[in-house]
C-alpha cells in the first residue's frame, strides 16, 4: 500500500500546464547551462551556473522544504507500531539531509544539518531498531535494503557505525537467503552494498545484471502500468513499472551520488532517452508530483536536458509545492494514519521534489549536448570500432 500511496499524491487541477508549457521557449537558453565546468570552476553552491528560470521561486520552495523537513519527527521504532515503515523513513529523512548537507558551502549551516543527522541517526543506537533477526517476513523485506543505506549514510557523514555493522553481520544469514525473492535493481544496488562494507556475497549477487529490467525489456512507453479500475469504480495505476525504471537508474548512478555509470549500454540509453519525456508528460498530467519528479531526476542523470518535457517537469514541480512544504495530496488517508500519515507518504514525495530540484538547479549535471556519457557507452563505441576495424582488415 505504501508504494501505491507514495505514486498518487497529485490533485487534478493544481497542474499549470500553460504556464510549465509557456517556457518551453527558454529551452535553448536551458540547455546551454555550464553544467560541465571543472569543479574548481564551478559557482559556489546556492549559486546558479547561470541564470536559470524561476531561480527565485526555486529558493522559496527549498527554505520552506527544509523548515518542513526539520519539524519532523522520524523515530523509526514508534513508526514500526504504526505500520510505518521505520527504517525505510529513516534513510529517507538521511538522504535528504545529505542533500541539503551538498548543496551549502556554509560551515554553520553545514554544522546545523550535521546537529539534525546525530539526532536522527541516534535511534540506530537502541536495541529495538536492530530487529533484522526477529521481525516478520515482510517487514525484513519493507525494510533490508533501508537497513543497509541507513548505515551507509551514516559513515558518508562521518558517524561511528561499529555497533551498526556488529549488528549487520549479525543479522546476514537471514539476508543472505532472502535474495532469491528480490528484483534485478534491487539485486544490483544490494551488491552494491556488500562491496561498500567489504561482506561476502551470496551467489545471487555474484552476477547482479539487470537483462530481467524494464530497460533491459525495452518496454514501450504506453506499456507503462495500465491503467485498471478498483473495486470501487476508480482508475488507478498500478506504478511498479514506473518504479522499476526509476530505480534501474537510480543504482546506476548511486541515487545521484556519482556522474557516471557501467551498466547501460548505447541502445538502453536511446531507450531512456524516448521513454522519460513520455512518462513525465504523463505524470505532469496526472497531477502526481512523486513520480514526475523521479523521472526528472532521471533525466538529469542521463543529461536529457533538452527535452521539453525537462523543464515542464521542473515547473510543475515549483507550481505544485503545498504552502507547509510538502508535496503531495494524501489527506484521503489521514484517517488510516493518524498523526503519522506525513512519514508515511509526504515525506518521500518532498524527499524525491526536492531532490529532483536541487539537481535541476544545482546540481552542475552534464547535458547530453555537453558530452554526458556513460563509461559503458564509451566502452561500447570504442569494442564497436575496433570490431569494424579488425573485421576491415
Amino acid at each position: 500500500m505504501n508504494r501505491q500511496l507514495n505514486h498518487t499524491g497529485g490533485r487534478v487541477g493544481r497542474c499549470n500546464l500553460a504556464g510549465a508549457w509557456g517556457l518551453v521557449l527558454g529551452v535553448c537558453c536551458w540547455t546551454g547551462w555550464a553544467l560541465a565546468q571543472p569543479a574548481a570552476d564551478r559557482p559556489p553552491a546556492d549559486q546558479p551556473a547561470v541564470e536559470q528560470p524561476r531561480y527565485d521561486d526555486y529558493l522559496k520552495a527549498k527554505g520552506k522544504a527544509r523548515a518542513w523537513f526539520d519539524r519532523l519527527e522520524v523515530d523509526p521504532v514508534e513508526l514500526l507500531k504504526h505500520q510505518v515503515k521505520g527504517k525505510k523513513k529513516t534513510a529517507e529523512i538521511l538522504g535528504v539531509y545529505k542533500n541539503f548537507y551538498r548543496h551549502t558551502d556554509d560551515p554553520a549551516e553545514k554544522e546545523a544539518i550535521l546537529r539534525r543527522v546525530r539526532e536522527l541517526a541516534g535511534h540506530t543506537e537502541r536495541p529495538e531498531y536492530h530487529n533484522m533477526r526477529t521481525c516478520p517476513d515482510t517487514e525484513f523485506t519493507q525494510n533490508s535494503m533501508s537497513y543497509f543505506r541507513v548505515m551507509w549514510l551514516m559513515r558518508d557523514f562521518g558517524l561511528d557505525i561499529t555497533h551498526y555493522m556488529g549488528e549487520l553481520k549479525k543479522a546476514k544469514p537471514r539476508m543472505d537467503l532472502h535474495f532469491q525473492r528480490r528484483g534485478p535493481w534491487q539485486r544490483a544496488m544490494f551488491a552494491e552494498y556488500y562491496d561498500r562494507f567489504g561482506l561476502d556475497k551470496p551467489p545471487q549477487l555474484l552476477n547482479t545484471p539487470m537483462q530481467r529490467g524494464v530497460i533491459a525489456r525495452r518496454l514501450p512507453a504506453e506499456k507503462y502500468d495500465p491503467p485498471q479500475t478498483t473495486p470501487d469504480g476508480r482508475t488507478k495505476r498500478r506504478t511498479q513499472d514506473s518504479y522499476d525504471l526509476t530505480h534501474e537508474v537510480f543504482v546506476a548512478f548511486n541515487y545521484g551520488l556519482q556522474r557516471s555509470q557501467d551498466r547501460f549500454s548505447p541502445e538502453d540509453l536511446a531507450y531512456t532517452r524516448q521513454v522519460l519525456p513520455v512518462l513525465v508528460r504523463r505524470y505532469i498530467a496526472e497531477d502526481n508530483p512523486d513520480l514526475t519528479a523521479e523521472m526528472l531526476s532521471c533525466m538529469t542523470y542521463l543529461g536529457w536536458h533538452s527535452d521539453p518535457a525537462y523543464r515542464a517537469g521542473a515547473d510543475y514541480l515549483l507550481n505544485s509545492q503545498n504552502p507547509d512544504g510538502t508535496w503531495g495530496d494524501y489527506e484521503r488517508f489521514r484517517k488510516a494514519y493518524g498523526q503519522y500519515l506525513d512519514q508515511q507518504v509526504y515525506l518521500h514525495t518532498t524527499m524525491v521534489a526536492m531532490r529532483a530540484l536541487m539537481e535541476v538547479y544545482e546540481g552542475h549535471w552534464k547535458s547530453a549536448a555537453q558530452g554526458a556519457q556513460s563509461s559503458a557507452a564509451q566502452d561500447h563505441g570504442q569494442n564497436a570500432a575496433q570490431a569494424a576495424q579488425k573485421g576491415g582488415q
